[in-house]
């Protein structure tokens, strides 16, 4: 009996690991995993079957990912517990819809990954985000994006470094406005058929941008080569033109980007928010020099003042004392004749 009882825990113990092992477990008895990456609090609720934001976790998050779930919408609230999310991962979802207001509470948010899930527009708000550097959409189909984006308010106020639209059925790159800080633009696998160069021109401080699995077309091939080039960019990502047009048949892209207003505008954005950038910083440091000299006096005053008490007090106790003359009992003292004192000996 005891023998047969040994079997069937031994059975039933290899059973529960081999269904957490394949991702069978019950929903409970999957827990996300909590770790520190880079001294932030990260969370770790990957490939769990999740069919939404989990509510139950520590608010401290920073880094949470949610990726290769069943996650189908995002609601208003299911971030807003969570608003020290710096970096979220969504990729791998079925994400569909977005609730408005899903995003406004994580204004500490500088990277999101919301790439192959099932979504026909990004949501508006990532865009006032006001730390948000990554942007990663990828493998969506966003081949109605351009009609939303006529309705976006520009330019956006999300300091965007990186943006990837790569596989999203785009016929010409996203028009966000003037992006002085993006570096970085992955659109390939797209069609691109409408690519239009003059958009260029607004990111006057790309260096890279991938073009590769795209239908741009020859001369838009050349002219964005040449503005690559003018700009001392990369134009590794950019098809092969197989052959080099005239002027005449592809005008070259010059006025059209580096010396247009829109040009000169996105570099004045960037040498006004790096000023300012300057300006902020040296506040900090001159504010930091005044707390210090605050800080510099308070102490010397306080030492002075302990040192004032010091002595006043090493003077009190050097101080000889006075007592009263056993002569004042004298019966025939007369009354005018003042009180004698002694000096206590020490």
């Amino acid at each position: 009996m005891e023998l047969r009882c040994l079997l069937l825990n031994i059975v039933f113990i290899s059973v529960v690991n081999a269904m957490l092992a394949f991702g069978f477990a019950p929903q409970d008895e999957r827990r996300c995993s909590y770790g520190r990456i880079e001294k932030l609090m990260r969370i770790r609720c990957y490939n769990m079957d999740l069919k939404e934001v989990p509510q139950n976790l520590k608010t401290s998050v920073e880094v949470l990912d949610l990726s290769y779930n069943r996650i189908r919408k995002l609601r208003s609230g299911s971030f807003q517990r969570y608003t020290d999310i710096k970096f979220l991962m969504l990729y791998e979802n079925m994400i569909l819809s977005v609730e408005p207001g899903t995003f406004a509470p994580l204004t500490a948010l500088q990277e999101v990954d919301l790439s192959n899930n099932g979504l026909t527009t990004i949501p508006m708000e990532l865009f006032s985000l006001p730390r948000l550097r990554n942007l990663y959409i990828d493998s969506n189909d966003l081949r109605e994006l351009h009609q939303e984006l006529e309705t976006l308010e520009k330019p956006i106020r999300a300091p965007l470094e990186y943006l990837n639209v790569a596989n999203c059925e785009l016929h010409d790159i996203p028009d966000l406005g003037v992006l002085p800080n993006l570096w970085q633009l992955n659109a390939s696998a797209n069609p691109l058929s409408y690519f239009n160069i003059d958009k260029l021109a607004n990111l006057c401080h790309l260096k890279v941008i991938d073009l590769t699995r795209t239908q741009i077309n020859a001369c838009v091939c050349q002219q964005v080569t040449n503005h690559l080039m003018t700009m001392g960019a990369n134009p590794k990502f950019v098809p092969v033109c197989m052959e080099a047009l005239d002027s005449d048949s592809c005008p070259l892209p010059y006025n059209r980007t580096v010396d247009s207003p829109t040009f000169r505008s996105c570099v004045d954005s960037a040498e006004l928010a790096e000023t300012r950038s300057l300006w902020l910083f040296a506040a900090g440091c001159f504010g930091g020099v005044i707390l210090v000299l605050l800080v510099f006096c308070y102490c010397i005053h306080r030492w002075r003042k302990k040192r004032a008490n010091r002595r006043l007090s090493q003077s009190i106790q050097n101080r000889k004392r006075f007592v009263i003359s056993p002569r004042n009992t004298i019966n025939n003292r007369l009354e005018d004749e003042p009180l004698h004192c002694d000096t206590a000996s020490a």
